[in-house]
């Protein structure tokens, strides 16, 4: 069977007009490789690759190609790995022979528009990187873009904030967010964009920054991987700085500890990028030497360890996907955390929203947890305090406030006939600019209702066993709302599901239930929102057990 594959491979690159084989292939376990020359009409010479076929092939392994294409001869040019490789990314394809001829294709087509036309990609590479480990483990540092434009060989310390550690292949790894970046005198010039939850973690650690005037990458791809490659890059005043550091810390018995080292660099005219290296104290990669009678800090020649560095500014964080802007910079409030408050709190999280308060009396129990988004580790717990926590632990961009309850109990409904009172919650809730009332208060929403509002006002309530959503927007929502459960859709009132204990029954649902009807109107408040359209109230509704359908329809 081997035999047979391996005269296919053959055969077929044989047979391809702009190759020829020109180092018989072999078959070294468990790979089989060669070498070939690639010639075409608008190539002035022939192109030399090694090539080595894995036995997976044509299948990719862990999302890479099968087939290698080597020579370290065209390392300047883009896409080429370190090793030599060939970079290029081809359709699936399970044909053995299709697939090669895909593949010698997209070679073809790497140097046309790499090797000759020398293209340049409009997007940018971030330079490679290879993972170390300091002591047995690794460690990561995640920034966001400043409000700051940095000088050419500017340094100054660099502040942190640990969170939680994690495993990458049974490894540990140690995470930090970067705080704020000051002077050589400890004075803050600029903070990265974090919420203040992040920013106020109580745990504070120090590094050593310094930014460039170019990438520290050879081939503008390949890190620097000796401190010697710096030796032209560094000055001497940043290398005394290095010098009085180490000093500093040794004198604090802090020998053996880690000092991470930012080294930033221009990868656009706007956006900066920082690669992080991990010093040891007591090792700094430095020395002194002695030249007419003055002493100077040299590097010496030591490989460089890097650590991990991510951008995780709002802008890369939400990339694959957010809300529409005319949603995300809104300040919302979220009144009633249950099931379905829960959901559209974390699923706004999610979207890319910023400034969300919320509002509930009641707190978690076990049995809550099942169709909300709520957690079972924490235990017995305000709704509120937890899913603030849950918000948080999503987005380091949210920042989560409270309301308490007792302001619509006591001044909406106990003051409800006093115009002062009114005013003054109308005033309070227009300084949001979207509330979501997912309260089943309708109580609540009734005076809600008859307010003064500026703001936009969404109810948002589920009928029993999930058989409709019902969503309503301000002015129109209390007739709207008790027309469609008390006289419009089926809504069973009588098999609802009711707790040991003096409660309240509620309606029976499952979590996949509340969640697929809460999120398509999510999806479409989203797309009212996006394209400015009309706010009119509608219902989703799922049809029979016998025909499960979704139909949203606008009143």
């Amino acid at each position: 069977m081997e035999v047979q594959r391996n005269k296919l491979i053959l055969d077929t690159i044989e047979q391809l007009p702009f190759v020829s084989i020109i180092k018989e292939f072999t078959l070294l376990e468990p790979f089989l490789s060669g070498r070939v020359s690639i010639h075409f009409e608008s190539l002035n010479h022939p192109l030399e690759f090694d090539v080595v076929i894995y036995p997976q092939y044509p299948f990719k392994t862990y999302d890479s190609e099968t087939i290698k294409f080597i020579n370290k001869d065209y390392l300047p040019y883009n896409h080429v790995m370190e090793d030599g490789v060939i970079c290029i990314h081809t359709s699936h394809c399970i044909d053995l022979r299709e697939k090669l001829i895909i593949d010698f294709h997209s070679l073809k087509n790497w140097i046309i528009k790499y090797y000759i036309d020398k293209e340049k990609d409009q997007h940018y590479e971030h330079i490679i990187v290879p993972q170390y480990t300091f002591k047995d483990n690794q460690f990561t540092f995640m920034f966001t873009d400043v409000n700051y434009g940095f000088k050419q060989h500017q340094y100054g310390f660099v502040n942190l904030k640990p969170i939680s550690d994690g495993l990458i292949n049974s490894q540990t790894i140690i995470n930090f967010l970067t705080k704020n970046f000051t002077n050589p005198q400890g004075k803050e010039l600029t903070s990265c964009k974090w919420s203040s939850i992040y920013q106020n973690i109580p745990k504070d650690y120090h590094g050593i920054y310094i930014f460039v005037d170019q990438i520290p990458a050879k081939h503008n791809k390949f890190i620097f991987k000796n401190w010697e490659d710096f030796t032209y890059i560094f000055k001497q005043d940043f290398l005394e700085f290095l010098h009085r550091c180490e000093k500093k810390y040794k004198n604090k018995k802090r020998n053996g500890q880690l000092i991470p080292l930012y080294v930033g660099y221009k990868i656009s005219d706007v956006e900066i990028h920082w690669q992080v290296a991990l010093l040891e104290i007591g090792k700094f990669p430095i020395e002194g030497i002695k030249k007419h009678q003055k002493w100077s800090t040299v590097l010496i020649k030591e490989q460089i360890t890097w650590g991990i560095s991510r951008n995780s500014s709002y802008k890369y964080f939400f990339g694959r996907g957010a809300f529409s802007e005319n949603l995300v910079n809104k300040k919302i409030l979220i009144i009633g955390t249950g099931a379905i408050g829960s959901i559209i709190a974390r699923t706004l999280t999610k979207g890319g929203c910023t400034k969300i308060d919320l509002c509930d009396y009641d707190i978690k129990e076990p049995e809550n947890v099942c169709r909300s988004e709520f957690q079972f580790a924490t235990g017995i717990t305000d709704k509120v305090e937890e899913l603030s926590n849950i918000l948080s632990h999503i987005s380091p961009f949210i920042e989560v406030g409270s309301v308490n309850q007792l302001c619509f109990e006591r001044i909406a409904k106990a003051l409800y006939k006093d115009h002062e009172s009114q005013q003054e919650l109308g005033e309070f809730l227009n300084s949001y600019d979207l509330i979501f009332d997912c309260s089943t208060d309708n109580d609540l929403m009734y005076i809600l209702n008859q307010l003064e509002l500026t703001c936009d006002v969404i109810n948002m309530s589920i009928t029993n066993k999930a058989q409709e959503l019902v969503c309503a927007f301000y002015p129109n929502i209390y007739d709207f709302v008790t027309k469609q459960f008390s006289e419009l859709l089926d809504h069973d009132s009588e098999d609802l599901y009711n707790p040991t204990g003096c409660w309240s029954p509620t309606f029976k649902a499952s979590y996949n239930d509340i969640n697929l009807l809460v999120q398509y109107a999510l999806k479409h408040i989203n797309q009212l929102y996006r394209d400015n359209l009309s706010k009119n109230n509608f219902v989703i509704e799922t049809g029979t057990e016998q025909e499960y359908k979704l139909e949203l329809k606008q009143f």
